[in-house]
């Protein structure tokens, strides 16, 4: 083998950064297409569609907000979502908790079997959940998206919780048993107040998977339903023959925009829940 021939510390540096600068802009290109496409009017998209756009079109924005309906869907699609992350993270960390603390048999098969859950694909499951969210007379409601949300997204919610348990000092737990405290007691007073950044993950990982999500909500919300999330009503800017491109996407900005908010405000406590074993275990 010929030494010489192998690229310099140098050349592979500058091809890693290339690859990254590439990775880059794949991601960032759609963002600032969409972006564009938003300020256009659809005349001008179809004219002059990878251009820069002639005129601003805010109203754009205005059409999706008040004539698609937005504005109420961003509030069902807030009470939807809120509900969804409080039943995740209450419900995952009250069953990481039993799993890393309490002495349940084969916890380590349970934790194992969450994990091959997280690799389902969501799609699979999807007849079998609509026929019983159908018999449940839940077609419509709230809870018809929330209770699904909540399920799917438990396994990883409560194998993360495990994860961050059992990076906990054991000392703090049996000081407070010693000292008669139950377990719900020795939870609420000594182990929330400690799980702050896991809290953090695991809510920023279902807000982020629940608030963009389509398929089940084209399934069980109708046209006709009075409940409509903001990707559902987004929908309505494509029609059969025609699409209005330019609220279209300023849609899909509106739906975006609280992705990036929410992480910014919450991306501190999601580093250090990831760092401090949120996902170790």
């Amino acid at each position: 083998m010929n030494i010489s021939r192998l690229p310099s510390p140098f050349s592979r540096i500058m091809l890693t950064r290339l690859m990254i600068i590439i990775f880059i802009l794949l991601i960032i290109y759609p963002t600032i297409f969409v972006i564009l496409t938003s300020l256009k009017s659809t005349n001008e998209f179809y004219t002059n569609i990878w251009g820069l756009p002639e005129t601003l079109t805010w109203s754009n924005y205005e059409t999706a907000w008040t004539n698609g309906g937005l504005g109420n869907a961003f509030l069902h699609s807030t009470f939807v979502v809120s509900i969804t992350v409080v039943g995740s993270v209450t419900f995952g960390a009250l069953a990481g908790y039993a799993l890393a603390r309490l002495e349940i048999p084969y916890a380590n098969v349970i934790a194992t079997i969450l994990v091959l859950m997280t690799l389902i694909p969501t799609e699979s499951v999807l007849i079998p959940e609509y026929m019983m969210t159908s018999r449940l007379g839940l077609i419509g409601s709230y809870l018809g998206l929330i209770i699904p949300y909540i399920g799917w997204g438990l396994p990883l919610t409560i194998f993360l919780f495990r994860g961050f348990f059992l990076t906990l000092p054991t000392e703090l737990i049996e000081a407070a048993r010693i000292d008669g405290a139950g377990e719900l007691r020795t939870f609420f007073s000594i182990v929330v107040p400690l799980m702050m950044p896991a809290i953090a993950t695991t809510a920023v990982l279902t807000f982020v998977g629940t608030w963009g999500e389509l398929l089940w909500a084209m399934l069980v919300l109708s046209n006709q339903s009075a409940i409509r999330t903001l990707p559902f009503s987004v929908l309505e800017f494509k029609g059969q023959f025609s699409t209005n491109w330019g609220p279209l996407s300023a849609g899909v900005n509106i739906v975006v925009l609280p992705l990036i908010i929410f992480f910014l405000f919450t991306q501190k406590y999601f580093v250090r829940g990831l760092a401090s074993g949120a996902v170790k275990g």
